[in-house]
């Protein structure tokens, strides 16, 4: 914003018979009048003298200068109304103006109002370090100037990257002023973004002291607060502001925000749902609301939330995948698998969203879809058990059981204690009859904790097949303690037959007595 030329007014200007002058004008023609009065009484008492020859060589020195310092101040008067006659006009902070009023510091060092002109016209020009320049002049020449010079001087400084330089500019001009709020909220400004973070607090909390309504002034400081983690202060203050003004946007979706870091979940969503009220067309909002809403499990209004997102022109490529999870969730397959797939289509590096995809894909039948879905999500991001557990599942339907073996066996060397992959590698390896494996990843299944009535019955099968007759009663006692109703008619039915895989225990007291209820 470019600040309008001022003048310095003269508080003690006398008063001729010239014609008014502006108040730039009115310190140096003080100046100007008393050296022109001293010139005239000397020439009235030479004429009353009659022309008396008795002048002095040094009243003609001092003639001399006075009309020598006369003509200096005229000439640079000059030049300073051509750079005042170009306000408001096309020429107003163009490097002609400020030719004018330099060629009048130039004439006269100590013309203060040309400096101070100066330092304005070198602001709006953006030469920071020539305003600054000019405003130091301006105060050397004039200690006592107005304290909002030191406003400007601050701006200068800030504006050419000195900000040590300004804070302490901006604090000398409070020193003259200690209750101007303008420089008060400037310097908070300043120490807030040169992380001087305590004298900002305390600056904010001075500003606040003198009028507690200021709405701007507490909301940063609430914001300084909350970048401490001071997360109870920072809740206080916006808390303060929306008891003022419920409308306030910042404060109710900052409030939000620290709700959502004290994982205050359902206070958090209040905050930013009336945030989204205030402002429905802030993206990041509607993104964070829709993280919150996918977190309480609320799929459907987060969907909707996602949407809207994307139609204020929000970043597709983060939002459609989260808008396919809530889809998902909220059991809209078609809508889910059509927003992944654009998902993956402008970013074919996302593997979570192929994963997803796949899971859908399996949902609505589509295996082969599926397959290849899990395995780009593979060859993006390696070391993802679930996704070879997937596919290994996928391909043992296919009975594709080299294929699934390669894939849980990956699954386990990724994750030892793996028992849902070592399960499904027992039924597989049984189906390519690696009886051992099968043996082995039983086990591993029972000793994971997750062994069912199911993997006992199996690993006692495999136990009696490869004549381990105790170990084979022990895993069917348990299977039929588990699933009486399921597995003893199975292994009565089983005993039936002239040959079976129960041969070597068939005979044996307690594989019988397990076929006799208690």
């Amino acid at each position: 914003m470019a600040m309008w030329l001022r003048t310095i007014q003269d508080k003690n200007a006398g008063g001729d018979a010239c014609a008014p002058m502006s108040g730039i004008e009115v310190i140096l023609e003080g100046r100007m009048r008393f050296l022109v009065r001293g010139f005239f009484v000397i020439g009235c008492f030479l004429l009353v003298c009659g022309g008396s020859q008795a002048q002095s060589a040094k009243s003609k020195k001092t003639s001399s200068s006075v009309i020598k310092e006369t003509d200096l101040y005229i000439e640079a008067r000059s030049w300073f109304r051509k750079g005042e006659a170009m306000i408001g006009t096309d020429k107003e902070n163009s490097e002609e103006q400020v030719e004018m009023f330099r060629k009048a510091v130039e004439i006269r060092p100590e013309f203060l109002e040309a400096h101070y002109n100066l330092g304005l016209l070198y602001l709006n020009q953006n030469k920071s370090k020539d305003a600054a320049a000019e405003f130091e002049t301006v105060l050397r020449l004039e200690p006592n100037s107005d304290p909002d010079i030191y406003y400007l001087l601050s701006s200068a400084y800030r504006q050419s990257g000195n900000f040590d330089s300004a804070v302490t500019a901006m604090e000398t001009g409070l020193e003259k002023k200690p209750k101007d709020m303008v420089m008060l909220k400037a310097l908070a400004y300043l120490q807030f973004h040169t992380n001087r973070d305590e004298a900002a607090v305390a600056t904010l909390q001075r500003i606040l002291e003198l009028n507690p309504d200021d709405t701007a002034s507490r909301i940063e400081l609430a914001l300084i607060y909350q970048k401490k983690n001071d997360s109870e202060n920072a809740a206080a203050e916006y808390q303060e502001v929306l008891r003022g003004d419920p409308a306030n946007f910042s404060a109710r979706y900052n409030l939000g925000l620290i709700y959502l870091r004290q994982r205050k979940m359902a206070e958090a969503l209040a905050e930013l749902e009336s945030a989204a009220a205030i402002n429905p067309n802030n993206v990041e909002l509607l993104v964070t609301l829709g993280d919150v809403q996918t977190h309480l499990k609320r799929y459907g209004k987060a969907a909707a939330t996602y949407q809207s997102a994307l139609e204020k022109a929000g970043d597709p490529k983060m939002l459609l995948p989260k808008l396919g999870f809530s889809l998902a969730n909220d059991r809209k397959i078609p809508e889910a698998i059509a927003a992944l797939e654009k998902a993956v289509s402008l970013d074919a590096l996302n593997a979570d969203a192929f994963f997803l995809l796949g899971d859908l894909y399996v949902d609505s039948g589509k295996i082969d879809d599926a397959i290849v879905a899990y395995k780009k999500s593979i060859e993006i991001r390696s070391g993802q058990k679930e996704v070879l557990l997937n596919l290994g599942v996928l391909y043992a339907g296919k009975e594709m059981y080299s294929e699934a073996l390669a894939e849980l066996r990956q699954a386990v060397a990724l994750d030892p204690d793996y028992a849902s992959a070592w399960s499904n590698i027992a039924i597989v390896a049984e189906k390519l009859k690696l009886e051992q494996d099968a043996i082995s990843a039983y086990e591993n299944t029972i000793a994971f904790g997750k062994g069912k009535a199911f993997h006992y019955f199996h690993l006692g099968v495999l136990y009696a097949k490869n004549d381990k007759p105790e170990p084979s009663i022990d895993a069917f006692a348990k299977a039929i303690e588990l699933e009486p109703e399921k597995y003893r008619p199975i292994l009565k039915e089983e005993l039936k037959k002239v040959h079976s895989d129960l041969d070597s225990i068939r005979f044996k007291k307690r594989f019988t007595d397990l076929l006799t209820p208690q």
